[in-house]
């Protein structure tokens, strides 16, 4: 079946909540041309905003998006969600299952509270990349996120498991209280990083930070490699191409359990 494609067709500058996305679970074109959705004080069909096409409602296209769309893929389960151009704020926010491809920026608080699933994001991520979701304590549960390019500040908080690899830098104040999971990051760190962490992996190639932490041996190198395999994998990128990382566990202050490899 040809996937469910949304051509955005809007003109103005008004912020459009498409939370609404993520429940479609039809694949009768009429029907959801006729769906209303609030755009500002006002109501309007899917058919006055978008170019509705196509049939399979689990495998959905947006197109033309931009930074007005807002919350797509909020609480997705399930479907795929691929969005050519940039993406509003809260991108992914919820998600527990299915798959969010970016090619373009995602504003910021992307990924708040996800609990499972795939993001790929083929542009830069901003502030607050999985922050804390309204009424929550974790920013990321779980999951599998990748960032092609940069991230902005205060992001990664709280994380409780998952998988994040970025490709460029990350900004100030990030990866704060971490409780566990892996984090990848290719580019410079930014000040303040992995402030009162508890446990969890990191992968850096910027050395600036193993000064925290406790030199370790490097003999055993199993999680690593099999993490290298499965990332470069998941990514279908060679991003991490060291076989023989410096290895450090530990931080020298207050004896957390964090695992870093420098790569």
């Amino acid at each position: 079946m040809k996937p469910l494609v949304f051509k955005n067709k809007i003109k103005n500058r008004l912020i459009l909540d498409m939370s609404w996305i993520s429940n479609i679970n039809t694949s009768d074109i009429p029907e959801i041309k006729n769906k209303n959705i609030q755009m500002g004080n006002r109501s309007f069909k899917v058919s006055e905003l978008f170019q509705v096409t196509g049939e399979d409602c689990n495998n959905i296209k947006i197109l033309k998006s931009n930074s007005y769309l807002v919350n797509i893929g909020n609480d997705l389960k399930y479907k795929t969600i691929c969005i050519e151009g940039d993406a509003g704020i809260g991108l992914a926010k919820n998600m527990n299952s299915g798959t969010v491809i970016l090619k373009g920026n995602a504003s910021e608080a992307a990924c708040s509270g996800m609990k499972g699933g795939s993001v790929y994001i083929y542009g830069n991520a901003g502030n607050r990349l999985c922050c804390l979701p309204t009424g929550k304590n974790e920013g990321i549960l779980d999951g599998f996120i990748y960032i092609q390019k940069n991230v902005g500040s205060d992001s990664i908080t709280r994380m409780r498991r998952g998988n994040i690899v970025i490709g460029g830098n990350i900004g100030n104040n990030s990866c704060y209280e971490l409780i566990s999971g892996s984090i990848t990051i290719l580019g410079k760190i930014g000040k303040s990083f992995c402030v009162n962490a508890k446990r969890g992996t990191i992968f850096a190639k910027d050395s600036s930070i193993a000064k925290n932490y406790i030199k370790a041996s490097s003999t055993d190198l199993t999680f690593y490699n099999f993490y290298r395999i499965n990332i470069n994998k998941m990514t279908n990128r060679k991003l991490i191409k060291s076989i023989c990382p410096q290895r450090y566990f530990g931080t020298k202050k207050e004896r957390k359990l964090v695992e870093l490899f420098v790569i």
